[in-house]
Protein backbone atom coordinates (compact mmCIF):
# COMPACT_ATOMS: atom_id res chain seq x y z
CA UNK A 1 0.00 0.00 0.00
CA UNK A 2 0.99 3.55 -0.55
CA UNK A 3 -0.63 6.74 0.57
CA UNK A 4 -0.03 10.25 -0.89
CA UNK A 5 -0.33 13.19 2.15
CA UNK A 6 -1.19 17.04 0.64
CA UNK A 7 -0.68 19.18 3.68
CA UNK A 8 -2.08 22.76 2.72
CA UNK A 9 -1.32 25.58 4.88
CA UNK A 10 0.91 26.55 7.85
CA UNK A 11 -1.61 26.00 11.12
CA UNK A 12 -1.65 22.18 10.07
CA UNK A 13 2.09 21.87 10.24
CA UNK A 14 2.83 24.24 13.08
CA UNK A 15 0.28 22.71 15.41
CA UNK A 16 2.19 19.65 14.84
CA UNK A 17 -0.63 17.57 13.80
CA UNK A 18 1.17 17.13 10.08
CA UNK A 19 3.82 15.42 11.69
CA UNK A 20 1.50 12.75 13.69
CA UNK A 21 -0.90 12.09 11.23
CA UNK A 22 1.96 11.27 8.85
CA UNK A 23 4.05 9.18 11.42
CA UNK A 24 0.78 7.55 12.14
CA UNK A 25 -0.17 6.54 8.47
CA UNK A 26 3.70 5.25 8.08
CA UNK A 27 3.00 2.58 10.25
CA UNK A 28 0.51 1.53 7.73
CA UNK A 29 1.65 2.13 4.64
CA UNK A 30 4.49 4.01 2.10
CA UNK A 31 3.78 7.41 2.86
CA UNK A 32 4.96 10.42 0.35
CA UNK A 33 3.85 13.37 1.51
CA UNK A 34 3.93 16.94 0.07
CA UNK A 35 3.40 20.42 0.86
CA UNK A 36 0.96 22.69 -0.97
CA UNK A 37 1.31 26.57 -0.43
CA UNK A 38 3.77 29.04 0.20
CA UNK A 39 3.40 29.54 3.71
CA UNK A 40 2.86 25.57 4.21
CA UNK A 41 6.26 25.30 3.09
CA UNK A 42 7.77 27.79 5.02
CA UNK A 43 5.86 26.30 8.35
CA UNK A 44 7.70 22.80 7.26
CA UNK A 45 10.94 24.84 6.78
CA UNK A 46 10.68 25.88 10.94
CA UNK A 47 9.54 22.55 12.26
CA UNK A 48 12.75 21.21 10.03
CA UNK A 49 10.45 18.46 8.42
CA UNK A 50 11.85 19.19 4.95
CA UNK A 51 13.45 15.96 4.60
CA UNK A 52 9.79 14.03 5.74
CA UNK A 53 7.82 16.54 3.72
CA UNK A 54 8.46 17.71 0.05
CA UNK A 55 8.70 21.60 -0.61
CA UNK A 56 9.80 21.76 -4.06
CA UNK A 57 6.97 20.10 -5.46
CA UNK A 58 3.57 21.98 -7.24
CA UNK A 59 2.16 24.29 -4.84
CA UNK A 60 -1.76 24.03 -5.55
CA UNK A 61 -3.74 21.08 -3.87
CA UNK A 62 -5.20 19.65 -6.96
CA UNK A 63 -2.35 19.72 -8.73
CA UNK A 64 -0.48 17.87 -6.25
CA UNK A 65 -3.51 15.22 -5.68
CA UNK A 66 -3.85 14.74 -9.34
CA UNK A 67 -0.07 13.89 -9.61
CA UNK A 68 0.25 11.61 -7.22
CA UNK A 69 -3.05 9.91 -7.38
CA UNK A 70 -1.66 7.77 -9.93
CA UNK A 71 0.79 5.95 -7.90
CA UNK A 72 -0.97 5.88 -5.00
CA UNK A 73 -4.30 3.60 -3.38
CA UNK A 74 -5.60 6.52 -1.35
CA UNK A 75 -4.56 10.52 -1.14
CA UNK A 76 -5.50 12.42 2.31
CA UNK A 77 -5.70 15.79 2.60
CA UNK A 78 -4.65 17.88 5.52
CA UNK A 79 -5.96 20.75 6.23
CA UNK A 80 -6.86 23.36 9.05
CA UNK A 81 -9.21 26.19 8.28
CA UNK A 82 -10.56 28.90 10.32
CA UNK A 83 -13.49 27.21 10.63
CA UNK A 84 -15.00 23.61 10.05
CA UNK A 85 -17.28 25.19 7.83
CA UNK A 86 -14.30 27.00 5.79
CA UNK A 87 -12.53 23.84 5.92
CA UNK A 88 -15.23 21.57 4.48
CA UNK A 89 -15.63 24.55 0.95
CA UNK A 90 -11.91 24.41 0.58
CA UNK A 91 -12.15 20.26 0.41
CA UNK A 92 -15.35 20.67 -2.14
CA UNK A 93 -13.49 23.24 -3.97
CA UNK A 94 -10.11 20.92 -4.29
CA UNK A 95 -12.55 17.79 -4.86
CA UNK A 96 -14.64 19.57 -7.96
CA UNK A 97 -11.10 20.21 -9.93
CA UNK A 98 -9.68 16.98 -9.97
CA UNK A 99 -10.90 13.32 -11.77
CA UNK A 100 -9.17 10.45 -9.72
CA UNK A 101 -10.08 7.26 -9.22
CA UNK A 102 -8.62 6.76 -5.87
CA UNK A 103 -10.45 8.20 -2.73
CA UNK A 104 -9.96 11.32 -1.19
CA UNK A 105 -9.49 11.70 2.55
CA UNK A 106 -9.41 15.15 4.05
CA UNK A 107 -8.44 15.50 7.41
CA UNK A 108 -9.94 18.63 8.54
CA UNK A 109 -9.57 20.55 11.89
CA UNK A 110 -7.49 17.40 14.12
CA UNK A 111 -7.04 18.32 17.73
CA UNK A 112 -10.21 20.61 17.66
CA UNK A 113 -13.66 19.40 18.87
CA UNK A 114 -15.31 20.47 15.83
CA UNK A 115 -12.94 18.43 13.39
CA UNK A 116 -13.87 15.76 10.94
CA UNK A 117 -12.51 13.15 8.91
CA UNK A 118 -14.33 13.58 5.34
CA UNK A 119 -14.65 10.73 3.20
CA UNK A 120 -14.79 11.40 -0.81
CA UNK A 121 -14.78 8.29 -2.71
CA UNK A 122 -16.51 4.94 -3.52
CA UNK A 123 -14.91 2.37 -1.09
CA UNK A 124 -13.56 3.61 3.04
CA UNK A 125 -9.92 2.18 2.98
CA UNK A 126 -9.90 0.08 6.58
CA UNK A 127 -6.61 2.36 7.26
CA UNK A 128 -9.02 5.19 7.10
CA UNK A 129 -11.42 4.10 9.95
CA UNK A 130 -8.59 2.96 11.93
CA UNK A 131 -6.57 6.67 11.39
CA UNK A 132 -10.12 7.66 12.73
CA UNK A 133 -10.16 5.92 16.11
CA UNK A 134 -6.76 7.05 16.64
CA UNK A 135 -7.40 10.48 16.17
CA UNK A 136 -10.63 10.30 17.90
CA UNK A 137 -12.22 12.05 15.28
CA UNK A 138 -15.39 11.10 13.45
CA UNK A 139 -15.88 10.04 9.68
CA UNK A 140 -18.23 11.84 7.56
CA UNK A 141 -19.17 12.33 3.83
CA UNK A 142 -19.27 15.98 2.23
CA UNK A 143 -22.71 17.43 2.84
CA UNK A 144 -23.84 19.83 0.13
CA UNK A 145 -22.52 23.48 -0.22
CA UNK A 146 -25.46 26.02 1.73
CA UNK A 147 -25.09 27.69 -1.33
CA UNK A 148 -22.61 27.51 -4.32
CA UNK A 149 -19.49 29.38 -3.59
CA UNK A 150 -19.58 30.13 -8.01
CA UNK A 151 -22.54 31.61 -9.51
CA UNK A 152 -23.48 33.35 -12.67
CA UNK A 153 -25.80 36.60 -12.90
CA UNK A 154 -25.78 37.95 -16.22
CA UNK A 155 -22.54 39.13 -17.65
CA UNK A 156 -21.24 39.03 -14.19
CA UNK A 157 -19.67 36.01 -12.00
CA UNK A 158 -19.59 36.45 -8.12
CA UNK A 159 -17.80 34.11 -6.10
CA UNK A 160 -18.41 33.64 -2.62
CA UNK A 161 -15.56 34.11 -0.07
CA UNK A 162 -15.86 31.34 3.34
CA UNK A 163 -14.49 31.79 6.67
CA UNK A 164 -13.62 35.21 6.08
CA UNK A 165 -13.90 38.27 9.15
CA UNK A 166 -14.66 41.69 8.92
CA UNK A 167 -11.66 44.06 8.81
CA UNK A 168 -9.55 40.88 7.16
CA UNK A 169 -7.77 41.51 3.97
CA UNK A 170 -8.64 39.79 0.90
CA UNK A 171 -6.21 38.30 -1.50
CA UNK A 172 -6.15 37.11 -5.11
CA UNK A 173 -3.37 35.45 -6.84
CA UNK A 174 -1.02 36.64 -3.92
CA UNK A 175 -2.15 40.61 -4.27
CA UNK A 176 -4.22 42.53 -1.58
CA UNK A 177 -7.64 43.72 -3.57
CA UNK A 178 -9.37 44.85 -1.04
CA UNK A 179 -10.93 44.83 2.81
CA UNK A 180 -14.07 42.56 4.42
CA UNK A 181 -16.80 44.80 6.16
CA UNK A 182 -18.74 41.56 7.16
CA UNK A 183 -18.80 37.73 7.42
CA UNK A 184 -20.47 37.18 4.32
CA UNK A 185 -18.34 38.22 1.36
CA UNK A 186 -18.64 37.88 -2.68
CA UNK A 187 -16.17 38.83 -5.24
CA UNK A 188 -17.82 40.22 -8.61
CA UNK A 189 -15.81 39.32 -11.76
CA UNK A 190 -16.96 41.14 -15.26
CA UNK A 191 -14.73 40.13 -17.65
CA UNK A 192 -11.96 38.39 -16.02
CA UNK A 193 -11.30 41.97 -13.51
CA UNK A 194 -12.67 42.36 -10.15
CA UNK A 195 -14.70 45.09 -10.16
CA UNK A 196 -16.99 45.43 -6.51
CA UNK A 197 -16.81 43.81 -3.28
CA UNK A 198 -20.06 42.88 -1.64
CA UNK A 199 -19.51 42.87 1.58
CA UNK A 200 -16.33 44.80 1.43
CA UNK A 201 -14.33 47.43 0.28
CA UNK A 202 -12.38 47.27 -3.23
CA UNK A 203 -8.66 48.39 -3.07
CA UNK A 204 -8.66 49.95 -6.76
CA UNK A 205 -4.55 49.84 -6.85
CA UNK A 206 -4.60 46.47 -6.27
CA UNK A 207 -7.37 45.42 -8.60
CA UNK A 208 -4.91 47.79 -11.15
CA UNK A 209 -2.07 46.06 -10.20
CA UNK A 210 -3.63 42.04 -10.83
CA UNK A 211 -4.65 43.18 -13.46
CA UNK A 212 -1.38 44.73 -15.03
CA UNK A 213 0.73 41.72 -13.37
CA UNK A 214 -1.61 38.51 -14.32
CA UNK A 215 -3.98 40.23 -16.41
CA UNK A 216 -7.67 38.75 -16.69
CA UNK A 217 -8.65 35.91 -13.94
CA UNK A 218 -10.66 33.49 -13.69
CA UNK A 219 -13.16 33.40 -10.92
CA UNK A 220 -13.22 29.59 -10.74
CA UNK A 221 -9.30 29.15 -10.85
CA UNK A 222 -8.46 32.53 -8.43
CA UNK A 223 -6.55 31.52 -5.76
CA UNK A 224 -8.04 33.49 -3.16
CA UNK A 225 -6.82 34.11 0.43
CA UNK A 226 -8.43 36.20 3.67
CA UNK A 227 -6.99 37.67 6.74
CA UNK A 228 -2.84 36.86 8.09
CA UNK A 229 -0.88 34.36 5.68
CA UNK A 230 0.11 32.52 8.67
CA UNK A 231 -2.19 32.86 12.13
CA UNK A 232 -0.33 30.59 14.20
CA UNK A 233 3.27 32.32 16.22
CA UNK A 234 6.32 30.94 15.23
CA UNK A 235 8.47 30.14 17.95
CA UNK A 236 11.93 31.27 18.15
CA UNK A 237 13.27 28.34 18.50
CA UNK A 238 12.29 27.64 15.38
CA UNK A 239 14.23 29.57 13.42
CA UNK A 240 16.58 27.35 11.84
CA UNK A 241 20.28 28.51 12.31
CA UNK A 242 22.67 29.65 8.93
CA UNK A 243 22.97 26.51 7.34
CA UNK A 244 24.98 27.63 4.12
CA UNK A 245 26.90 30.34 2.67
CA UNK A 246 27.01 31.72 -0.77
CA UNK A 247 30.77 31.32 -2.12
CA UNK A 248 29.81 31.45 -5.71
CA UNK A 249 32.26 34.48 -7.40
CA UNK A 250 29.49 35.60 -9.42
CA UNK A 251 25.76 36.58 -8.34
CA UNK A 252 22.90 34.87 -9.52
CA UNK A 253 19.61 36.89 -9.02
CA UNK A 254 16.40 36.48 -9.91
CA UNK A 255 13.42 39.24 -9.72
CA UNK A 256 10.06 38.24 -7.85
CA UNK A 257 7.92 41.06 -8.82
CA UNK A 258 4.36 40.76 -7.15
CA UNK A 259 4.33 37.61 -7.30
CA UNK A 260 5.08 35.85 -3.75
CA UNK A 261 4.15 32.81 -4.14
CA UNK A 262 6.50 31.83 -6.58
CA UNK A 263 9.68 32.53 -4.08
CA UNK A 264 10.21 29.13 -3.25
CA UNK A 265 9.81 28.44 -7.12
CA UNK A 266 12.14 31.35 -8.16
CA UNK A 267 15.38 31.54 -5.57
CA UNK A 268 15.69 27.93 -5.55
CA UNK A 269 19.05 28.41 -7.15
CA UNK A 270 19.65 32.18 -6.63
CA UNK A 271 22.26 33.73 -4.54
CA UNK A 272 20.33 37.25 -4.26
CA UNK A 273 16.97 37.88 -5.05
CA UNK A 274 15.45 41.60 -5.95
CA UNK A 275 11.75 41.70 -4.90
CA UNK A 276 8.91 44.41 -5.95
CA UNK A 277 5.65 45.59 -3.53
CA UNK A 278 5.79 45.84 0.45
CA UNK A 279 3.49 42.67 0.61
CA UNK A 280 5.63 40.29 -1.81
CA UNK A 281 9.11 41.51 0.00
CA UNK A 282 7.50 40.73 3.52
CA UNK A 283 6.67 37.09 2.91
CA UNK A 284 9.76 36.73 0.06
CA UNK A 285 11.91 37.95 2.95
CA UNK A 286 10.07 35.30 5.35
CA UNK A 287 11.01 32.68 3.28
CA UNK A 288 14.52 33.61 1.78
CA UNK A 289 15.42 33.71 5.67
CA UNK A 290 14.94 30.09 5.94
CA UNK A 291 16.65 29.30 2.64
CA UNK A 292 19.98 31.48 3.42
CA UNK A 293 19.10 33.82 0.57
CA UNK A 294 19.78 37.75 0.89
CA UNK A 295 17.21 40.20 -0.48
CA UNK A 296 16.98 43.73 -1.94
CA UNK A 297 13.34 44.43 -1.13
CA UNK A 298 12.14 47.70 -3.13
CA UNK A 299 8.78 49.03 -0.94
CA UNK A 300 6.80 52.19 -0.65
CA UNK A 301 4.93 51.34 2.57
CA UNK A 302 1.86 50.45 1.14
CA UNK A 303 1.80 47.05 2.96
CA UNK A 304 -1.51 45.27 3.99
CA UNK A 305 0.02 43.57 6.91
CA UNK A 306 -0.94 40.07 5.73
CA UNK A 307 2.50 38.28 7.65
CA UNK A 308 2.30 39.31 11.38
CA UNK A 309 5.93 39.88 11.21
CA UNK A 310 8.91 41.11 9.11
CA UNK A 311 11.73 38.69 8.68
CA UNK A 312 14.89 39.03 6.54
CA UNK A 313 18.46 37.06 5.89
CA UNK A 314 21.20 38.69 6.99
CA UNK A 315 22.71 40.70 4.53
CA UNK A 316 19.33 42.07 3.13
CA UNK A 317 18.83 46.00 2.29
CA UNK A 318 14.82 47.57 2.29
CA UNK A 319 14.74 50.22 0.15
CA UNK A 320 11.66 52.35 0.56
CA UNK A 321 10.87 54.73 -2.19
CA UNK A 322 8.05 57.74 -2.97
CA UNK A 323 4.36 56.05 -2.51
CA UNK A 324 3.16 54.48 -5.81
CA UNK A 325 7.15 54.64 -7.31
CA UNK A 326 7.73 50.68 -5.90
CA UNK A 327 6.31 49.37 -9.15
CA UNK A 328 8.26 52.29 -11.53
CA UNK A 329 11.50 51.56 -9.90
CA UNK A 330 10.53 47.97 -10.53
CA UNK A 331 10.32 48.26 -14.10
CA UNK A 332 13.64 49.94 -14.72
CA UNK A 333 15.14 47.13 -12.81
CA UNK A 334 13.28 44.37 -14.86
CA UNK A 335 14.26 46.11 -18.28
CA UNK A 336 18.12 47.01 -16.82
CA UNK A 337 19.27 43.97 -15.36
CA UNK A 338 16.54 41.02 -16.14
CA UNK A 339 16.21 41.17 -19.81
CA UNK A 340 17.18 37.30 -19.62
CA UNK A 341 15.93 34.53 -17.03
CA UNK A 342 18.81 33.66 -14.89
CA UNK A 343 21.37 36.65 -15.26
CA UNK A 344 24.29 36.64 -13.03
CA UNK A 345 26.46 40.25 -11.62
CA UNK A 346 29.86 40.46 -10.81
CA UNK A 347 28.87 40.43 -6.39
CA UNK A 348 26.04 41.04 -4.70
CA UNK A 349 27.81 44.52 -4.09
CA UNK A 350 27.55 45.92 -7.27
CA UNK A 351 24.14 45.02 -7.71
CA UNK A 352 22.82 46.86 -4.62
CA UNK A 353 24.90 49.78 -5.92
CA UNK A 354 23.54 49.63 -9.27
CA UNK A 355 19.98 49.61 -8.07
CA UNK A 356 20.28 52.48 -5.28
CA UNK A 357 21.91 54.96 -8.27
CA UNK A 358 18.92 53.26 -10.02
CA UNK A 359 16.34 54.59 -7.66
CA UNK A 360 18.40 57.62 -5.88
CA UNK A 361 15.63 60.10 -6.93
CA UNK A 362 12.89 58.02 -5.13
CA UNK A 363 14.40 56.81 -1.87
CA UNK A 364 12.75 57.60 1.15
CA UNK A 365 14.98 55.39 3.31
CA UNK A 366 17.37 52.28 3.05
CA UNK A 367 16.92 49.72 5.88
CA UNK A 368 20.12 47.60 6.15
CA UNK A 369 19.87 44.14 7.82
CA UNK A 370 23.80 43.11 8.13
CA UNK A 371 25.68 40.15 8.41
CA UNK A 372 26.34 39.23 12.02
CA UNK A 373 30.00 37.34 11.25
CA UNK A 374 32.70 37.57 8.90
CA UNK A 375 32.25 34.23 6.54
Amino acid sequence: MKYGIIIHGPEIIDSGWAGKIIQLLSARADVYAVAAGTMCKLAVLDSFLEDLIDIWSLSKPSEAITEIANECDCVFLLNHGKTIESGTVFGNIVADRVDVEVPLVQVERPGNSDGKVIHRGKDVNPDVYWLCRKLGMPLVYPEPAKQPSIRKNGHRTIRNISGILPEESIMVNGLVIGYANAGDVELIFEDGIITAIKGGQLKKHGVEKLASYIGKIDPETAWIKSGNLRRTPVLESMNRKRIDVHKRKSCRAVLINHEAERTFELARKADLVISVGDDTTAIAGSILKRLEIPLIGITDGDRDNVLAENEYCEGSMIIQVKSGFDDIVGEKIKDLFFSTSHPEFPSKSFLEEQILELAKSQIRHVIFHPLKYNY
